[in-house]
């Protein structure tokens, strides 16, 4: 067998390792994971009609703020459903962050996992660094 195909069989019998990052919005850490390319692919099914019309009450992004934080927060609790006057746990996104820069926060941090992981690293870095030359 091929290298590739085995390191394709090795990863398909051990499942997947799921990278996650911290965002703050809203004034709460929310861990974000890695959306996987079926994440986004059944993010993109679910915000559309099968005619191909968007949803009314939600679109992709809030799918996947869904989706990579499910891990986290508990979007089906039926309370909050009720609170929120939601029929879906997608459409709950925009209602409970309703700033427009948490939910860009968290938007940015699914759409762009990659940037605002190392964007987040570089900030942490900036940090300590500034700490040890305080603290010389």
């Amino acid at each position: 067998m091929s290298d590739k195909l085995e390191k394709y069989l090795s990863k398909g019998k051990t499942g997947r390792d799921d990278d996650t990052i911290t965002v703050l919005a809203d004034g709460e850490e929310w861990s974000v994971r890695r959306l996987t390319t079926i994440d986004v692919r059944r993010s993109y099914e679910l915000a559309y009609e099968e005619n191909g019309d968007p949803k009314e009450s939600y679109n992709e992004i809030d799918v996947m703020i869904v989706k990579a934080t499910e891990q986290d927060f508990n979007w089906n609790d039926k309370e909050l459903l009720l609170a929120f006057n939601c029929i879906s746990k997608y459409e709950l996104p925009p209602r409970l962050l309703d700033n427009p820069a948490d939910y860009s926060a968290l938007s940015q941090a699914v759409r762009n996992f990659q940037e605002t992981k190392d964007a987040l690293l570089k900030e942490a870095k900036n940090l300590s660094g500034k700490t040890e030359k305080q603290a010389g």
